[in-house]
């Protein structure tokens, strides 16, 4: 009995003692029920009170953003233009609370010492590094000057081991040719709210979407020490690269550029200048800048306007170009026609400009630069003295003011050039009255900008056939090298017939190698140009100014083949020697040569002869003999076209000026049934002898003609084809 009484006593107590742990269990299991609850549905832990949803939500979950390059813009051969760099941003941690586990302060100690250290390092004094210093905060960065920092100088600062300090890495913009094209090229900034830089300004901004690129991420998990598990969970979205964007701008001649604002400035005492290097027949810019400029590595800038495409001016005497131009093209210019020189009296009638001789007729007088008179004088003289009153006499009695305004609208001015999205200002067309008619004529009143005065140059110094100019070549993926762009050349229109386009060639050419032509200062050894000069009074507030001029030329080479033109501006005090020390220009013109090859040597073997000027009588109706006798007493070399007696056209025209090494072509009245040679004929010879002779010709190669598909004196039929290959070597 009593045995049984204390088995059944050890097994309550059992009993008891498994219903606590069961009760104890129970209650355990119901405090992280409760806590699970309150950690997976409130997002609170329970103990501690703390809210840990950022926890629970991600804490093991990490994003990276995968940066995607900004594409890079090159110039013609490759050299990089903007490129994306790494930079490191000074970071210097004042608050005596970071101190490392090891106990070694991780905040700066010594303000003083590390000022004088980090003076040199920044290029900043003392005294301001420690303005920075001595801020109560718990860090800070030392302005421009801390920031965009080399990975050598970081190394420098580093090898300081001076306390507190930190680099933050960080992606910039880097220009390595600096002042170069900057106002087209222009620059971009980094934006932190999408983590990229975007283009501000010029190609930069006008190009962004195919430079900007997309950036990509990296998303993975992790424990809390960091370690990634096999099955844990990885993403990773790639980013893409930007596409580069290749200019046609070339290094060398931009830097030419560059420092031939710099000359005009120190010589001519230029306070603006702005040019361009254009290749004629295709329209690619070479070069295009202005002065003052800013380096885009230290946005120094003071004006953001790119002058080439967003300032209208008054181009002055390289508008009588385009006078000149639509006068041969419409047939009423006679260049041995006399013209006062002194003076003309303008009148008005029907609301036209006239020629008039009484002052109580006069409207206005029309005066060359400085006052000068030069008596009666012809209209190719004028135009190689660049007077005003030759202008003035041709639009009031030779050219109808109507004709005249219609020209200028098909050379393309007064209206957007819309090239690879520069921003551009239109200029302005001043021709209500009579007066703005004549002035227009000689570059006053109306204003033009130099992207339309390089498209209309296209037509003079081509075979009047005007292109578009342009600055971007190709766009091109970085990866796989696909080609996104690229360019090609645009046909505008043919404002002029060729022979308008050669006829100017030669006034511009005599221009420059006559002793009367303002343009003579000009010349190079390299070889001969064509050029026209532009003295204009520069517009101020109420009228002009008297003290400041605006001087420019326009000019193309080589003069027998022309394939490079220059525009070049400066504005300056009023003086008769900008036309005269003309150094700046000139270095530009000869490292355009250079680049080239273009030289003198290689021209037509009839321009090693005497070089005389020679004033065509008409030929039209008269026996080839005359012709030939003409050309033997004079040294030319006439080329006869036909296999009749009598001619019955011919080029250049009558009545023009030209030099005794240019060809004369005529055309009889015969059928041509033979080809000539044409070994050394430039393209604009060949072009010529093709329009005379009723010949579909096809041009390959630059230079002079070396090879034809068609021997020489070989009869040919109405439907033969003729191909000519040319070379600058023959």
């Amino acid at each position: 009995m009593s045995l049984r009484f204390k088995t059944t006593s050890r097994i309550a107590r059992c009993n008891r003692i498994i219903l606590l742990f069961a009760l104890l269990a129970i209650a355990i299991l119901s405090l992280i029920t409760v806590n699970l609850f309150q950690v997976v549905i409130v997002g609170r832990h329970m103990h501690s009170n703390t809210d840990i949803t950022h926890y629970a939500n991600g804490i093991y979950t990490h994003k990276e953003v995968l940066r995607a390059s900004r594409g890079q813009i090159l110039d013609r051969n490759g050299v990089v233009i903007a490129q994306d760099v790494v930079s490191y941003t000074l970071i210097a941690v004042l608050s005596d609370t970071r101190v490392f586990g090891d106990g070694r302060p991780g905040y700066v100690v010594d303000k003083e010492a590390t000022a004088a250290a980090l003076s040199p390092m920044l290029g900043m004094s003392e005294s301001a590094i420690m303005e920075y210093l001595q801020r109560q905060v718990y860090q800070t960065q030392f302005g421009t000057r801390g920031r965009g920092l080399s990975l050598s100088v970081r190394q420098r600062i580093e090898a300081l081991e001076l306390p507190g300090l930190l680099f933050e890495e960080t992606v910039i913009r880097n220009y390595p040719l600096g002042v170069f094209s900057s106002h087209l090229i222009g620059f971009s900034q980094y934006e932190d709210s999408i983590a990229q830089l975007v283009g501000k300004m010029g190609i930069e901004s006008a190009f962004n979407d195919y430079l900007i690129g997309i950036n990509g991420y990296k998303e993975y998990q992790s424990d809390i020490s960091g370690y990634i598990y096999r099955d844990m969970y990885q993403y990773e979205e790639p980013a893409v690269h930007g596409n580069h964007v290749t200019l046609t701008i070339d290094r060398g001649i931009q830097e030419s550029l560059e420092m031939a604002f710099e000359m005009s400035a120190s010589i001519n005492g230029a306070v603006q200048s702005f040019g361009s290097v254009m290749e004629i027949s295709t329209g690619k810019i070479l070069a295009w800048g202005q002065s003052p400029s800013f380096d885009p590595n230290q946005m120094n800038i003071s004006d953001y306007t790119n002058i080439g495409a967003q300032m209208a001016f008054e181009p002055g005497s390289t508008m009588k170009t385009f006078t000149y131009a639509a006068a041969i093209d419409t047939g009423v210019y006679d260049g041995q026609a006399l013209s006062n020189g002194n003076f003309f009296r303008m009148g008005i009638k029907d609301g036209l400009p006239v020629m008039v001789s009484e002052p109580s007729q006069t409207f206005s007088i029309i005066r060359n630069a400085n006052r000068r008179e030069y008596g009666l004088v012809s209209y190719d003289e004028s135009f190689m003295r660049s007077l005003n009153t030759a202008i003035a006499e041709l639009l009031s009695s030779r050219l109808k003011p109507s004709v005249f305004e219609s020209y200028l609208d098909r050379f393309g001015f007064f209206k957007p050039v819309s090239t690879d999205k520069i921003l551009e200002t239109s200029g302005n067309k001043v021709f209500r009255y009579p007066i703005e008619m004549v002035t227009t004529g000689y570059g006053q009143g109306s204003t033009v900008t130099m992207l339309q005065m390089l498209q209309a140059h296209s037509a003079i110094f081509s075979d009047g056939t005007m292109v578009k100019p342009y600055v971007v070549e190709q766009i091109t993926d970085p990866v796989s090298k696909q080609v996104l762009y690229q360019a090609n050349t645009t046909v505008i229109s043919n404002p002029i017939k060729p022979s308008t386009a050669f006829a100017m060639q030669d006034l511009m050419i005599r221009t420059v190698s006559d002793q009367i032509g303002t343009a003579r200062f000009y010349q190079i050894p390299e070889v001969a140009i064509m050029a026209k000069t532009g003295t204009a009074q520069l517009a101020e507030e109420g009228g002009y100014s008297s003290t400041m001029n605006l001087h420019s030329i326009a000019a193309a080479m080589p003069a027998d083949n022309p394939k490079y033109m220059v525009f070049y501006a400066f504005v300056s005090p009023v003086s008769n020697r900008a036309h005269v020390d003309t150094d700046a220009t000139k270095s530009l013109f000869r490292k355009v040569a250079m680049t080239f090859n273009l030289s003198d040597e290689d021209r037509d073997p009839m321009s090693e002869k005497e070089v005389t000027i020679v004033t065509l009588p008409s030929f039209i109706n008269r026996p080839v003999s005359d012709v030939l006798t003409f050309s033997n007493a004079h040294a030319t070399q006439t080329v006869v076209i036909g296999s009749g007696l009598t001619v019955i056209d011919q080029y250049p025209e009558s009545k023009i000026s030209v030099l005794s090494t240019q060809r004369l072509f005529v055309r009889t009245e015969g059928k041509q049934r033979v080809i000539n040679d044409l070994s050394g004929y430039s393209r604009k010879d060949v072009l010529v002898y093709a329009q005379l002779a009723g010949i579909d010709v096809q041009i390959e190669g630059e230079g002079y003609v070396i090879a034809q598909s068609i021997a020489p004196e070989t009869i040919v039929g109405d439907d033969d084809h003729l191909v000519v290959r040319l070379s600058l070597n023959p």
